[in-house]
């Protein structure tokens, strides 16, 4: 019986120290660690209860419920051993006491579910902690030394980020106004086409017509030819085809150049809607150093060359149907008088004798006259202008042999009036009139004329080129006065 009763306590310790040492070993006595902070908690008439981080806000909680009353305070520390100088200055250690603020918070809320104990939370302890971290912090950045290169840097980033805005928006605005530009050039070369293919017809049939230049000389010719051996009848059917030959000449021409006249008025307007539509964005052009193009001045130049070439080329035609027209005349009235009798051939002889010994003598009078006026000066300056002088001076000297010739009976009327002009013609052209030019070329230079063109006149005049220095020199006069 007492083995039995001795057997059962050794079993009884030897349990109990089996469970002894099972608790030891696993560990469920655990112990608070308050190295990165702690939770705390205080009931009303209670105590203080503070526990590490690692056992968590329901720890706290638990030992604050049981020495007190409804509502419980609950907030978090930092590590005991951290000043709160060394918790607001570092980023890491303050947002972890955050984090245990937050989940101090949300126990209180979410698990304890009491909302006096929420309130009282929210406007205790943890209030006046965050306060005094605040106030803290507010402190130490008071006294943190100024920072030069890192301000310069940060003022630096600030500048650029504030300048980037602007360059923003005008790299936009010119990226605007680039698309609004081409919008215009696009419409304009919309409206352009049309002008081009119209522009390259007439230069195809510009040239179609130039190349019949020689054929129709060569008709003229042809037609001179035959009038020439023609007799009275024969005459009226190349007066006919002469008449038809100029008909043909102007009638190409005349509708090349209405064509032309057309063209170039509708260019013309084409680049005054150019011009306006661009005028608002020239500035912006400029700016970017682009050129406006010229959309119709080449165009335009090139068919006042066409109509130029057609309007000389008809005047010519029309001056040679006149002339052989005039010559058919006189070879038809050539037939006739050779029809007549002597006395009559001798009468009308006479008679056209009498009147162009009359036409001479009035023309003679005429020049006489004119070379005794003085020559017409400018208006602002009050030079002489001697081009048209010079003229009237050559064509008199070159008169002198045919009234000095022996035949010269019918001219004697108008050569009397003139024989005594030849020698002082060719003294004013010999040294006269040089002086004259001469002269005004100088006040000219005095008056600041650009000198090029007054170069050139002086060059004309000393190579003996009379009549081109005159008209040299009355250029330059009309270019002082802006006539």
């Amino acid at each position: 019986m007492r083995r039995r009763t001795r057997r059962r306590k050794v079993m009884v310790v030897a349990a109990l120290a089996a469970l002894a040492l099972g608790v030891m070993v696993s560990g469920c006595w655990k112990r608070g660690d308050h190295t990165l902070g702690s939770f705390c908690a205080a009931a009303v008439g209670g105590e203080e209860h503070c526990v590490g981080e690692n056992l968590g806000p329901g720890s706290a909680w638990t030992k604050a419920e049981k020495d007190g009353m409804l509502p419980i305070e609950m907030w978090a520390t930092w590590p005991s051993d951290k000043t709160l100088d060394d918790v607001v200055a570092r980023t890491h250690r303050l947002d972890q006491w955050f984090g245990h603020l937050d989940e101090a918070i949300a126990y209180v809320r979410d698990d304890a579910r009491n909302a006096e104990s929420l309130r009282a939370t929210l406007s205790g302890k943890l209030e006046s902690l965050l306060d005094e971290a605040t106030d803290r912090q507010r402190a130490l950045l008071a006294r943190t030394p100024v920072d030069a290169a890192g301000n310069f840097k940060a003022a630096m980033v600030d500048k650029a980020s504030a300048e980037r805005e602007p360059l923003v928006a005008a790299l936009a605005a010119d990226k605007q106004g680039m698309a609004v530009v081409q919008g215009i050039f696009d419409q304009a070369r919309s409206d352009v086409a049309p002008l081009e293919a119209r522009y390259a017809e007439a230069a195809a049939r510009f040239a179609a017509y130039r190349a019949t230049e020689a054929a129709e000389t060569a008709a003229y010719a042809a037609l001179s030819e035959q009038a020439s051996r023609s007799d009275s009848e024969g005459l009226d059917g190349v007066q006919q085809a002469v008449l038809e030959a100029a008909r043909e000449a102007s009638r190409a021409p005349n509708e090349l150049a209405a064509e032309v006249m057309a063209l170039a008025a509708e260019l013309q307007v084409f680049a005054g809607s150019f011009e306006e539509a661009m005028a608002p964005h020239r500035e912006f052009l400029a700016t970017h150093g682009a050129v406006l193009p010229d959309m119709t001045s080449g165009a335009l130049r090139s068919l006042s060359a066409m109509l130029g070439y057609a309007q000389r080329r008809v005047a010519r035609s029309d001056a040679t149907a006149t002339a052989l027209l005039g010559g058919i005349a006189l070879r038809r009235e050539a037939l006739r008088v050779l029809q007549m009798d002597e006395g009559a051939r001798e009468a009308i002889a006479r008679s056209r004798i009498r009147k162009a010994s009359e036409t001479f003598k009035e023309r003679a009078q005429v020049r006489a006259e004119a070379l005794s006026a003085a020559p017409p000066v400018s208006e602002r300056l009050g030079l002489p202008l001697l081009a048209e002088r010079c003229g009237e001076l050559t064509a008199l000297v070159q008169m002198r042999p045919l009234c000095e010739a022996a035949g010269a009976s019918w001219r004697e009327a108008g050569c009397a009036a003139l024989r005594e002009r030849f020698d002082a013609a060719e003294a004013e052209l010999r040294t006269g009139l040089p002086r004259k030019i001469a002269a005004g070329l100088e006040e000219l230079r005095e008056k600041g004329m650009a000198a090029a063109a007054l170069d050139a006149a002086e060059a004309r005049l000393e190579a003996g080129d009379v009549k081109g220095a005159a008209i040299a020199y009355d250029a330059a006069v009309r270019g002082a006065e802006g006539t």
